[in-house]
């Protein structure tokens, strides 16, 4: 990046005001070198090198006052079993550095998937200060803290933009903040991701009835509205779906979006390309930090790593955005057919997603407080999004922008 460069993504972030809250001579004494693990599977690249950006991000605003070394999920916690200490921002150290011939993960070799940690596994290694952050998604830890669910877009809940609104304005981030303390945890919304298709099907999904027994994988939340639907749901490491559909362990596979499903060859395994995925709004990465190390750092450094990320979560989106339509009609081209479920399916599925909700609200207070924050703010988006936006986009989609 060249220093005009560096300016202006410093200005136009807001960074250089984040950094100016802290004097110079301070931020010197305070060096930081941090560990992150990268929590998801190295085969989708485009979340990673927003996990790059963002560690490029922090280096250059803080004029590499604050380092953070990017390691595979897998060898992060090796790491962590051999004993490396835990950093503090009272007790700097120098992090692992990654093999000069091999620059960006620390390591990124190809491990068999069953040796990988899974969310949990990162969740409880940053909680307990064994790393200092993990970059990955949250809603996978549904199972593990409900309301997490709402680090997504949740069933039904809310799209890209919405979600976001949610975050800064609605409550959603005091809501999650809540959760992840439970967990010693704070978390940086780090990637957007858009809505998820609702992917791959051996048919075309025309009635709710054709979920019953469908052999699919899904994790989260959206598992328990499919199971709901009838559907036999697995839980299938992601890197590990095209083989397992193709050796007939799975028959279907929720989706990402065109540009992940396309990386991970799921288009050649089943013919029907489903949308949306009315079990996820939409698709959020996060940095996940310690909340001793968050709470022990400066207002100025909170600020730096809070707008790198906020930064990064836009660009991604911007990416994804970018990257989609080239990506879908390369699918098309291959041979998947592109459906749209079908409003019988969609009502279907608002039902069985209301009663998911509904059980683990009366089952869990904290789940209860985030749903209702996030049903309250979906009502007044509801009565604004139709007017302009829906509207715009709806006759731009038909019209394809001809007269």
């Amino acid at each position: 990046m060249t220093n005009l460069a560096r300016r202006r993504f410093l200005a136009g972030s807001g960074l250089i005001a984040a950094s100016a809250m802290t004097p110079g001579p301070a931020r010197a004494a305070q060096n930081l070198r941090l560990r992150m693990a990268y929590g998801l599977p190295r085969i989708l690249t485009t979340p990673f090198e927003a996990a790059e950006a963002f560690t490029a991000r922090v280096a250059e605003a803080s004029d590499d006052a604050i380092r953070i070394t990017l390691f595979d999920r897998r060898e992060a916690l090796v790491a962590d079993e051999t004993g490396a200490d835990t950093v503090s921002p009272d007790d700097e150290h120098e992090a692992f550095e990654a093999p000069e011939d091999r620059p960006g993960l620390a390591d990124d070799d190809d491990t068999p998937s069953e040796t990988a940690p899974t969310a949990q596994d990162l969740l409880e290694a940053v909680g307990a200060g064994r790393l200092d952050m993990a970059y990955l998604s949250l809603d996978a830890l549904y199972d593990r803290e409900p309301a997490l669910a709402f680090t997504g877009g949740a069933p039904f809940g809310l799209n890209a933009r919405q979600h976001q609104a949610w975050w800064v304005h609605g409550g959603g981030r005091e809501s999650i903040d809540e959760a992840l303390a439970r967990h010693g945890c704070i978390a940086l919304p780090c990637g957007g991701g858009g809505t998820p298709m609702g992917g791959f099907y051996p048919r075309e999904i025309t009635q709710p009835d054709d979920f019953t027994g469908l052999r699919t994988r899904i994790t989260g939340i959206g598992a328990q509205v499919l199971r709901e639907l009838g559907a036999e749901v697995h839980d299938i490491p992601l890197e590990e779906t095209a083989e397992a559909m193709r050796e007939g362990r799975i028959e279907a596979a929720a989706g990402f979006g065109p540009v992940d499903d396309e990386m991970l060859d799921l288009h050649r395994m089943a013919r029907f390309y489903h949308a949306p995925a009315f079990w996820q709004g939409s698709a959020t990465f996060y940095v996940l930090v310690n909340l001793r190390l968050w709470e022990g750092l400066s207002p100025g450094q909170r600020g730096l790593l809070g707008m790198a990320a906020q930064s990064t979560h836009q660009d991604l989106l911007a990416r994804y955005d970018h990257l989609a339509a080239p990506a879908l009609r390369r699918l098309v081209i291959s041979g998947i057919e592109l459906r749209y479920f079908p409003q019988e399916v969609m009502q279907a599925g608002l039902a069985a997603a209301t009663r998911v909700h509904d059980d683990l609200a009366r089952r869990d207070a904290l789940y209860e407080r985030a749903y209702r924050a996030m049903l309250a703010y979906r009502t007044d988006a509801l009565l604004w999004w139709p007017v302009a936006e829906l509207s715009f986009d709806s006759f731009m989609a038909r019209s394809r922008g001809e007269p």
